[in-house]
């Protein structure tokens, strides 16, 4: 059974860092892909509100249907900007935690390639040691063998 080294300890450590940086940056993906397509509706609603237009000539329009219009648009395109502010400002933060999980991946990924050489190296010394032990046998068998033993 392995012994628990302070390498292992520090490699689980950063694994369940790692992980918890992976779920905040699949939160803060959602949360800017949602903005993102809150976006898309905004800008959707806005292109066929202008083509209900009163100004398009294709009904009867008023003075006050102008007006009303004008001033949906305007809170549309205000609430267009926010949303588009927002949906920047999400993205932005999204890149950075995925920057933050990459950097927790490679620092993860160092910690195990030094576990793994060491544990290779550990395992070359345990075969040269046990290639000694077996040459050291070999030699007493065959200086036994051909009378030669020490005494």
């Amino acid at each position: 059974m392995k012994r628990e080294t302070t390498l292992d300890l520090l490699i689980e450590l950063e694994r369940r860092e790692r992980d918890r940086v992976a779920q905040v940056t699949a939160q803060a993906r959602r949360e800017s892909d949602a903005a993102g397509a809150t976006l898309q509706m905004l800008r959707g609603y806005r292109l066929d509100y202008d083509a209900r237009s009163p100004k398009r000539g294709t009904q009867d329009f008023t003075t006050t249907k102008v007006k009303v219009h004008e001033h949906f648009v305007h809170r549309l395109d205000r609430a267009i900007d926010d949303q588009h502010a927002l949906a920047g400002r999400l993205d932005a933060a999204t890149q950075q935690r995925e920057a933050q999980l990459l950097e927790r991946q490679r620092r993860l990924k160092a910690l195990e390639t030094l576990s793994l050489r060491r544990e290779t190296l550990a395992r070359l010394a345990e075969r040269r040691a046990d290639q000694r032990q077996t040459d050291e046998f070999a030699i007493q068998a065959f200086l036994r063998s051909h009378g030669r033993g020490h005494r």
